[in-house]
């Protein structure tokens, strides 16, 4: 009897138990390899964001440190305080300016605000045409520009006109029109600055079929949700701003006032050297602008000390739960784990289709909505969003270049 106690078999009680432990077990070795290669992924995936981001932000730097500033005995001087309009001519745009702003493109029923910038910049140091710089101006009947479309065989034609020692630069947001919210940054490049067809022109390139055609820019990023810039003038002591437009405080102009303390000053969202050619009020409003005159009048063209450029390139995708009303508070999405591991939200820019919208936090009981502060911003517009409507995250790069030719507003 005591032989068939020792060996008899197990309960059914302890095989389930057993089982059950077995499979909670599994169950939490299967969520943590989960949760190694989820972190491994987006570890993965942010690693080659930053790749993607060192190999082309030195280029942008570079442009940015060698932007050339014209003398300011460029132009014909203007009388500015009694412009005579018998005796003057109609304003003309300067050959050399630094323009930055938005340009929207409409494509059937949609708008998409693009961000550009564009000035012209010193040709040392640019090595995809140093090579052509060599021999450009030799012929005396050249007349094709170094623009990276066909110069190889302009080179062999020695069909290069002088470059001046200056390139025109643009650099451009453009959409994808198969993915709402994301788009690419393209570079284009101009040699000698100015005439027909500028990239400092802004006219020059209404349409977006345009820019494709005709000036062939090259991809320098992709999946870019976000690209924008900010400009530091002689009045700014901030980055930040609290109303989303830049306040420039004008300077002092009697002992009074020089004894008052000045408010702080945010940036400005757009640049217009010369003053002249953003409409007056500009887009967010430009506050130094002078008018059509001065585009006459060189000594007032003004040029950034700082630049501080944002990226934010798609790490996360997923989908609208439901829809999205012009005036909607929150969004829910398709799965809970999206953004999960990013830290606190608060503050964090997403993409609905092409709209920005800033987080105000994570609804602490439905971990797959997200409360929204802020609608419509970085230049977007609040949109109606159907269900399905993309949802995009990705982290703001950020990085502030020192313009070492920059021209304050001394007048």
């Amino acid at each position: 009897m005591r032989r068939q106690r020792k060996d008899r078999g197990f309960t059914l009680l302890e095989i389930l138990i057993s089982m059950s432990m077995f499979t909670a077990i599994g169950f939490a070795v299967v969520l943590l390899m989960k949760n190694g290669v989820d972190m491994w992924i987006r570890g993965n995936h942010g690693a080659q964001q930053e790749d993607r981001l060192e190999q082309s932000l030195p280029r942008l730097e570079e442009d940015l440190r060698m932007v050339q500033v014209p003398s300011q005995r460029d132009r014909r001087p203007f009388d500015a305080k009694n412009p005579d309009p018998e005796k003057e001519p109609d304003p003309l745009p300067p050959t050399n300016r630094f323009l930055s702003g938005y340009h929207d493109y409409r494509i059937r029923d949609q708008v998409y605000r693009c961000r550009y910038f564009a000035f012209v910049r010193e040709i040392s140091g640019l090595s995809e045409i140093e090579t052509y710089v060599l021999r450009a101006g030799r012929n005396p009947k050249a007349e094709s520009y170094i623009d990276g479309k066909n110069d190889e065989d302009e080179f062999k034609k020695n069909d290069h006109l002088p470059t001046g020692g200056a390139v025109e630069v643009l650099w451009i947001w453009l959409p994808d029109l198969k993915r709402p919210g994301v788009g690419t940054v393209y570079r284009a490049y101009r040699s000698p600055i100015g005439g027909k067809g500028t990239l400092l022109d802004p006219a020059n390139h209404d349409e977006l079929a345009e820019v494709v055609d005709k000036i062939q820019p090259q991809p320098m990023f992709q999946d870019v949700l976000l690209f924008d810039a900010y400009f530091w003038t002689q009045y700014t002591t901030k980055w930040e701003f609290s109303s989303g437009d830049p306040t420039v405080i004008k300077r002092p102009t009697d002992a009074t006032a020089l004894k008052g303390r000045r408010p702080p000053c945010g940036p400005s969202r757009i640049w217009d050297s010369t003053r002249g050619l953003l409409p007056e009020g500009g887009d967010k409003g430009f506050r130094l602008t002078r008018g059509k005159t001065s585009l006459n009048f060189s000594a007032d063209d003004i040029w950034p000390r700082m630049v501080r450029v944002e990226f934010a390139l798609a790490e996360e995708t997923n989908e609208l739960a439901r829809g999205l009303a012009p005036n909607g508070q929150d969004f829910t999405v398709l799965t809970a784990e999206f953004a999960t591991g990013r830290g606190a939200l608060e503050g964090v820019l997403m993409k609905i289709g092409p709209e920005f919208v800033e987080v105000g936090r994570r609804d602490g009981q439905a971990r797959d909505t997200f409360l929204i502060s802020r609608r419509g911003m970085r230049g977007t517009t609040k949109l109606d969003h159907a269900e399905g409507a993309s949802v995009r995250y990705g982290r703001v790069f950020d990085f502030t270049i020192t313009i070492p030719s920059f021209r304050d507003d001394n007048n």
